[in-house]
C-alpha cells in the first residue's frame, strides 16, 4: 500500500491548515462577520502553517499556531492510519479525526492567548469554552474533508488488493 494513499487525509487537512495559513486573513476580510471570534480574543478559524509571524503578533503566536497545525493533522493521521471498517466507518473517522484535531488545536490555541494576556480564572474559563466551540464548528464545517480523503484512501486500497 502506498504512503501517500495511506495518509491523504492527512494531506488533505495539511492543505487545509497551510491555506488558513496563507489566506486567513483574506478569508477574515472578504467575509467580515468571520472575525467577530477574534474580536473578543478567541482564536479565529483553524490554525494555520505560516513561515513568518502576521501582522504584529509575534513569533510565540507563530509557533504556536504552527504547532497546533500539526497537532491537528496529527490527530488525522493518527486515527485514520489505525481504523477499520469500509467506507461508511472511514468517512466518519476522518471527520471525527478532523473535529477532535481541531478541537485539540484550539484548546492549545486558548491556553496560549490566556497566557499572553495574563488571563484570570474567568477568562481563562471562557477562552476554553470559546476555543472549544469555534473548534468543533470550524471541524464540523471543514472535517467532511478529511472523511472523503478516507473514503478515497479506503477504496483505492480495496483496489490494489482485488487485483
Amino acid at each position: 500500500m502506498s504512503i501517500v494513499r495511506n495518509s491523504l487525509p492527512t494531506v488533505v487537512t495539511l492543505l487545509i491548515v497551510s491555506a488558513f495559513g496563507v489566506f486567513g486573513a483574506g478569508l477574515a476580510t472578504a467575509a467580515g462577520y468571520l472575525a467577530v471570534p477574534s474580536a473578543v480574543g478567541l482564536p479565529y478559524g483553524l490554525p494555520g502553517l505560516r513561515a513568518v509571524p502576521l501582522g504584529e503578533t509575534g513569533w510565540p503566536l507563530t509557533l504556536t499556531e504552527n504547532l497546533a497545525a500539526l497537532a491537528l493533522a496529527g490527530v488525522v493521521a493518527w486515527v485514520t492510519t489505525h481504523r477499520r471498517g469500509g467506507a461508511v466507518r472511514a468517512f466518519f473517522a476522518g471527520w471525527g479525526a478532523f473535529v477532535l484535531g481541531a478541537l485539540v488545536a484550539n484548546l492549545l490555541r486558548a491556553v496560549v492567548i490566556s497566557q499572553t494576556v495574563e488571563a484570570g480564572p474567568g477568562a481563562y474559563a471562557g477562552l476554553l469554552l470559546g476555543a472549544l466551540a469555534a473548534g468543533l464548528l470550524w471541524g464540523a464545517a471543514l472535517g467532511w474533508t478529511a472523511g472523503a480523503a478516507a473514503v478515497a484512501s479506503v477504496g483505492a486500497g480495496t483496489a490494489v488488493v482485488r487485483a
